[in-house]
């Protein structure tokens, strides 16, 4: 394949790098262009490629010759810490979600009373939404806690502030807990692990030796993991290509911070910023009208992007009544032309709603006659694309698009501000979903409750409705 202007500047450029690559702009290709371009000047440079998923990985294995060393950041870690001769157990995924359960179960009658009266239900019911809502909030607030590198004064000043002493309490009695079995059983969580192998690397600088640090979606990085980052780089002496797009930015609620995508400079401050400014996905429409969108939010970093490609409309906004027929209809419209077929929504759940005799879900794919197409959410599909896209349920209502639970005040003591215009994270859900189509994307909505996104597109774009 050929590269294109500025894909051949990032390939070529010898210093530290933010590349900012919006959607279907080939930034897996210039990545693995660069690889290629420096075992030829150098064949025995040392590159280190990190992504953030073990598919993303594996597909780079794939696409890439050479001795790097493709890794996330987890297996990264774990390396780390064998190559000092570190011992330690891996606790389980659902470790902390299951001591959280357990320790409120396990309550005496006279501290279930009170939970129950501070959840306002009649008893405690661990099948209640705000008993399921409480685990998940304390579980969150554990995960932030750590990936955003917190320590036990960050506790203190929250529990002299915070006005809800019952709450942080509650959370501070089943955080020491938590660390407490995790050092009994001598296991590390995956947030321990990168923690542990910074401390053990800034410690020993002792590892494996780099001349090179490429970082795949740089966008989603927690602070834990850029400590991470630049231990290796400041012992190797490194030169680092951070790639990313901030306007894809979805994963504030597990800890990715992108205050450090934004300021990269202030941590790489003899870096550049390039972009990739031709997309090979979308079409010159879709590019104007997502970008026109994105940019609502002034914070985001404006790309002005490319493409020759030509589709006249393509978004199709769906009107409905009933969602068990409009499914039907529309992908009667599109099969015709394709089977290359995407189905996407901001929440597992929705999909469930347009079923019908003939159309069933199984095994996270939609079956329609003798055809099947993957069913995914907006999040799970980062990085995916297909010809056609439909996305379900863009209404307004509280699990709708924009989804308008808002994070509890609590939260905000541990992960930062990254800005306050309105349903910013959102934006960038519902930019994601609309960008992953090569030809049109078809957005399902009932006609008596629409997006406050879908009025905003019809404002500045003449979609087609049907």
């Amino acid at each position: 394949m050929n590269l294109d202007e500025y894909q051949k500047s990032i390939v070529t450029s010898k210093n530290d790098l933010l590349v900012i690559a919006g959607p279907g702009s080939g930034k897996t290709t210039t990545i693995m262009h660069k690889v290629n371009y420096i075992y030829e000047h150098n064949p025995q440079s040392k590159i280190l490629l990190i992504s953030f998923t073990n598919k993303s990985v594996n597909d780079l294995k794939k696409k890439i010759k050479g001795p790097s060393q493709i890794t996330t950041f987890h297996k990264l870690a774990m390396d780390i810490l064998e190559y000092n001769h570190i011992t330690y157990s891996l606790a389980t995924p659902y470790m902390l979600e299951y001591l959280i359960k357990e320790y409120l179960k396990s309550l005496g009658k006279k501290e279930q009373n009170e939970l129950a009266k501070y959840l306002k239900i009649p008893k405690l019911d661990e099948k209640s939404p705000q008993f399921i809502c409480l685990c998940n909030l304390i579980k969150t607030f554990i995960n932030l806690f750590k990936t955003n590198n917190h320590d036990y004064e960050t506790i203190k000043k929250i529990a002299m502030d915070y006005k809800d002493k019952y709450l942080i309490t509650l959370i501070l009695k089943i955080l020491y807990l938590y660390e407490e079995e995790k050092k009994s059983q001598n296991t590390f969580d995956f947030d321990d692990l990168i923690i542990m192998a910074t401390k053990v690397l800034n410690q020993s600088h002792n590892y494996r030796k780099f001349d090179y640090i490429i970082v795949d979606e740089f966008q989603d990085t927690s602070l834990i993991r850029l400590n991470l980052i630049m231990s290796i780089y400041k012992l190797n002496k490194a030169t680092i290509t951070a790639v990313g797009d901030d306007a894809q930015s979805i994963f504030h609620f597990s800890g990715c911070d992108l205050n450090i995508f934004l300021n990269f400079q202030k941590y790489f401050p003899k870096s550049e910023v390039l972009f990739l400014k031709n997309t090979y996905r979308n079409s010159m429409n879709l590019v104007k009208l997502s970008e026109d969108f994105i940019n609502k939010n002034p914070n985001q970093i404006v790309k002005n992007m490319q493409s020759t490609i030509i589709y006249k409309e393509p978004i199709k906004i769906c009107y409905y009544y009933n969602p068990k027929k409009i499914l039907v209809k529309v992908l009667n419209k599109i099969i015709p032309q394709s089977t290359d077929i995407m189905i996407l929504s901001r929440n597992k759940k929705d999909i469930y709603k347009y079923l019908c005799k003939d159309i069933s879900f199984k095994d996270n794919m939609v079956v329609y006659k003798e055809y099947s197409f993957p069913f995914l959410t907006i999040h799970s599909s980062k990085g995916l694309e297909a010809e056609f896209v439909i996305i379900l349920n863009v209404e307004d209502s509280m699990m709708g698009i924009p989804n308008k639970i808002e994070d509890h005040p609590i939260l905000n003591y541990l992960n930062k501000e990254i800005d306050k215009f309105p349903y910013a994270e959102e934006r960038r859900v519902f930019f994601v979903g609309i960008t992953r189509c090569k030809k049109e994307t078809f957005l399902l909505v009932p006609r008596s409750n629409p997006s406050k996104f879908i009025r905003e597109i019809k404002k500045s774009y003449k979609a087609l409705k049907y």
